[in-house]
């Protein structure tokens, strides 16, 4: 046997390498990144909770912004399913469990299935829920189903899943952080992630998360539509951000490719 083909038969596998590679220490250096991410997260939304007085003010600028530009019409389409118990109990537990579920998920199988994705979707994710906190701190926000005056019915609250009952939830849960609506932000990510990542032709059905969220959300009486476009704003603008570092990443492995196939060729 000659002395290439032992070299060949015993070089490791390049996609097999880069799958080892994400095991091991970068899977817990992810897991601390994510940990600390979600501990910080509770924590900066705690800091405007007693806003109250603020967030109520600022809701009814909410309102007239709304009115003023004619897309008031949060009550009329929650009234359209009110009477409907099914929808609004998959409603709000879409509400509920997609948001850090779906995240979670959606993470998960970028990771092992997509992990050439995974970094720049991380980064869109982290740029984007800074930035939400940020204007949770500095425009506090009530929902809208704080205001039955309005209309509004609560549907947690009357159909369940009653969360913000739950003394855990209530302690730790920003409530006047309406806008951006970071729960229509996460979903919008996973439909551009999974349209992004896959060749699919089915693939733009990854969209429809975003679109289900943004009814539940509304319809819930959790968010009003400024929050919804408030959130498309930011991700779009986070994914712009993100577009230079992603180039440079590229180039940067494209040059250690071009000069791990030199060394092939050499030796």
């Amino acid at each position: 046997m000659t002395l290439t083909a032992i070299e060949s038969r015993s070089s490791p596998d390049p996609r097999e390498t880069r799958a080892r590679s994400r095991w091991g220490w970068p899977l817990a250096r992810e897991i601390t990144i994510i940990a600390v991410g979600l501990v910080l997260y509770r924590l900066v939304r705690l800091l405007a909770m007693d806003e109250l007085d603020t967030a109520l003010l600022n809701s009814q600028r909410i309102v007239d912004w709304e009115r003023a530009i004619g897309i008031f019409n949060e009550v009329g389409l929650q009234s359209l399913v009110i009477g409907n118990d099914a929808l609004i109990w998959v409603l709000n537990r879409y509400y509920f469990f997609g948001h850090f579920l779906g995240m979670a998920i959606l993470l998960t199988w970028l990771y092992v299935a997509q992990y050439d994705y995974y970094g720049r979707v991380r980064r869109v994710l982290f740029t984007s829920t800074v930035a939400a906190l940020i204007i949770h701190v500095s425009f506090p926000l009530a929902p809208p189903r704080w205001f039955p005056q309005h209309g509004f019915a609560d549907t947690l609250q009357i159909y369940g899943p009653k969360i913000y009952d739950s003394e855990t939830i209530a302690n730790t849960a920003n409530q006047i952080a309406a806008m951006p609506s970071l729960h229509v932000g996460w979903a919008l990510i996973a439909g551009w992630a999974i349209t992004a990542s896959t060749k699919s032709r089915w693939r733009w059905l990854g969209y429809a998360h975003p679109i289900a969220m943004t009814l539940a959300v509304v319809v819930t009486a959790n968010h009003w539509w400024l929050d919804v476009v408030g959130a498309v704003a930011l991700v779009y603008v986070a994914i712009l951000a993100d577009r230079p570092i992603q180039r440079r990443l590229e180039r940067r492995k494209r040059q250690r490719a071009a000069e791990t196939s030199e060394l092939s060729s050499v030796s």
